[in-house]
């Protein structure tokens, strides 16, 4: 694991994943970790890549409304019954969500494993870069457990992020709004350019160097209810705090 994520962006990234994983890794078995939404459209591309450059994978499709730390343990579960040691690594390939799930299961298993992140939504490719810690919900102690999470790549396709909706985009902007950035922050002013102008291709660089880095806190939170969720979590991707 990695301190410092070597982050590709680029259109196409994800036909590139095999050298990429190749760049980073020595042959090893790899844990595919996928919803069933983003493994539809990009599972195949992705296993045919890396099964190119000779990489043994695995693959676990969850279908979870919510992923929760009893979610890792079933995931614990399915690792330990491929035999993966230390040696091999897991790959995100999906929402914030399962990639949350993927940063906190590769940190805490058999003393952690190597993990590149794919985001397949547009929040996710524009939090990950700045997210330091990935973090689960505890159901029975009520508590979001937050972990270290130190991946050795993030891979970002521009033409997912390029193809949002308008939907998609004001889902960004809103996440953006509760983190406090107003809108006359560059990235957000570079968001309402792909609402506003047609076949507008985001500045990817530009809205990541200028979305706050991640500050420390500590690595669990009390979860009063559910409705605050969606703020906690702006705590853990980038360090601020939004009115609960």
């Amino acid at each position: 694991m990695n301190t410092v994520p070597k982050i590709m962006i680029k259109p196409d990234a994800l036909a590139a994943i095999g050298s990429y994983a190749a760049s980073l890794w020595s042959k090893k078995k790899i844990v595919l970790i996928s919803d069933n939404e983003a493994f539809d459209l990009y599972g195949t591309l992705i296993l045919q890549y890396l099964t190119i450059f000779d990489f043994e994978v695995h693959t676990l499709i969850l279908n979870e409304v919510h992923y929760t730390t009893t979610t890792a343990s079933l995931v614990y579960d399915f690792i330990t019954n491929q035999k993966i040691t230390q040696a091999d690594g897991i790959i995100g390939l999906g929402n914030e969500a399962v990639c949350q799930l993927s940063g906190y299961v590769s940190s805490t298993y058999c003393g952690g494993l190597s993990l590149i992140q794919i985001p397949t939504t547009l929040l996710g490719q524009l939090t990950l870069p700045k997210q330091k810690q990935a973090c689960l919900f505890n159901s029975e102690a009520r508590y979001l457990q937050s972990v270290v999470s130190k991946p050795d790549g993030i891979l970002i396709d521009t033409n997912i992020g390029n193809d949002a909706s308008v939907e998609e985009v004001n889902s960004v902007q809103t996440f953006l709004l509760k983190l406090g950035l107003s809108q006359d922050h560059a990235s957000r002013r570079e968001l309402r350019k792909k609402t506003r102008i047609c076949g507008h291709q985001l500045n990817y660089k530009k809205i990541l160097d200028a979305l706050p880095s991640n500050l420390p806190f500590s690595k669990q939170m009390r979860l009063l209810s559910s409705s605050q969720y969606l703020d906690i979590r702006s705590i853990l991707l980038f360090g601020i705090r939004s009115s609960f």
